[in-house]
């Protein structure tokens, strides 16, 4: 894509009319390749453009966009914009960045890595995980049907730039697998699913190992039952207890906050999670899912504590959300940029001992969650632990609370950390929860 071309469209954006200008290129492709049976099911390429162009009339906002990018489109594209711009209210909090927000510091995140691989390779590492899978289950005397084995290739480039000067881009890389199997036991089915992912293919982990875990988490939920309900700890493993983070980020996040939908829009600066306890938001890991030197606002990113022990310092704010809370924006038009955890107390080894007796949640399903209240309930299953050991699977629960609660009542977090993610976090041990069951 042509710098020129870009720098072009803000001209004539301005030439016909608008006071401010933006406009937003991305491009990406990608290959997926599915195995069923031991045999290639799909293979699908995509390869995508799109142009976002938008356009300001003293603060009245009009966007357009296309995915045919060339002349004809773009002028069609700029004139809509305009056109809309011109029928908009005028909205106070609308326009760009000021300047002296605007990123100048471009470091090398190292979040592009050429992937390329040969058609058949990719087939030859979605067989891998397949039997992978098919191995393990031999391994230990059982049958497993892999429902799908899957690879993904794909990498992406965005350009962002504005009439106040701007112009930066991101390149990013991702590769990805992941590996579903069905197993049966007394005629009760059950099903599990392992994935993995890395910006760079040679970090990939063996595709037989992705397999293997897949079959085990499936074998394991073989004899699952139901529980009486009760109130009793509970310990959500690391990739669910990154869902409870994502809730915790959305309520800071400025568009809840401006439209009063927010749990938490009342405790900035209030103690929220325990002492020991911080969060991290740093844009600049290297290869980092959300790395980034800049916002989808063109605004400079940077490293900060959101919650410092427990208390919360700070909320996630776009350049809109800020003025309309009458705030300063936090350079995250877009989202939270790469979260980690932190604990003054150290992490756990052995969170299932700690707990002695409980639930560990390994799945769940179901949006129960209101964003307003923070009330929680979501249907959950996983394992029943007593004197520190798991016992037996667990299904058809499910876990209610409230997420002010929760976190108030987080005992501890392990050291089983999950960096598949812009969230990087332990397993989460809550004091107490309700299970429904029978």
């Amino acid at each position: 894509m042509s710098v020129t071309l870009i720098e072009q469209v803000l001209t004539e954006l301005k030439k016909q009319g608008a006071t401010e200008a933006e406009v937003v290129y991305s491009e990406g492709s990608g290959v997926s390749i599915s195995c069923r049976e031991g045999e290639v099911d799909t293979i699908e390429n995509n390869v995508d453009k799109s142009m976002i162009i938008t356009a300001y009339k003293n603060q009245a906002k009009g966007s357009a966009s296309t995915a045919v990018v060339d002349d004809e489109n773009v002028q069609l594209t700029i004139q809509k914009a305009l056109t809309i711009a011109g029928l908009t209210e005028a909205d106070e909090a609308a326009g760009l960045a000021d300047k002296s927000l605007l990123a100048t510091d471009f470091k090398d995140l190292g979040t592009y890595f050429d992937n390329e691989v040969e058609g058949e390779a990719l087939v030859d590492m979605a067989l891998a995980a397949h039997q992978g899978a098919i191995d393990y289950a031999q391994s230990v005397g059982q049958s497993i049907t892999i429902d799908e084995a899957n690879v993904q290739l794909g990498e992406g480039h965005s350009i962002y730039a504005n009439s106040n000067d701007f112009l930066g881009e991101k390149h990013g890389s991702n590769a990805s697998a992941s590996v579903v199997g069905i197993a049966e036991k007394d005629g009760m089915m059950e099903r599990e699913y392992w994935w993995d992912a890395e910006r760079d293919l040679s970090r990939f982990p063996a595709l037989e190992d992705i397999g293997q875990i897949a079959a085990q988490r499936t074998l394991e939920r073989l004899g699952s039952r139901k529980i009486k309900s009760c109130k009793a700890p509970v310990l959500f493993d690391p990739a669910m207890a990154k869902s409870l983070i994502g809730h915790m980020l959305s309520a800071i996040s400025g568009s809840a906050l401006y439209q009063e939908a927010s749990f938490l829009k009342n405790d900035l600066n209030e103690q929220i999670l325990p002492e020991w306890l911080s969060l991290f938001e740093d844009p600049f890991v290297l290869g980092g899912f959300a790395s980034r030197n800049f916002d989808s606002n063109g605004v400079q990113t940077k490293q900060r504590l959101i919650i410092e022990s427990g208390t919360l310092t700070g909320f996630l704010l776009s350049v809109y959300s800020a003025r309309r809370l009458g705030l300063e924006t936090t350079g995250n038009a877009g989202g939270a940029h790469n979260i980690m955890v932190q604990s003054n107390n150290g992490f756990d080894d052995n969170l299932i001992k700690t707990m002695d007796r409980g639930l560990f949640v390994t799945s769940m399903m179901g949006q129960g969650v209101n964003a307003v209240t923070g009330d929680y309930s979501r249907g959950a299953s996983g394992f029943w632990v007593e004197n520190g050991e798991i016992q037996f699977p667990v299904s058809e629960l499910t876990i209610a609370g409230n997420l002010k609660d929760m976190f108030s009542h987080l005992v501890g977090v392990g050291a089983d950390f999950d960096l598949r993610s812009k969230i990087h976090t332990g397993s989460w041990l809550i004091e107490e929860m309700t299970i429904a069951g029978d």
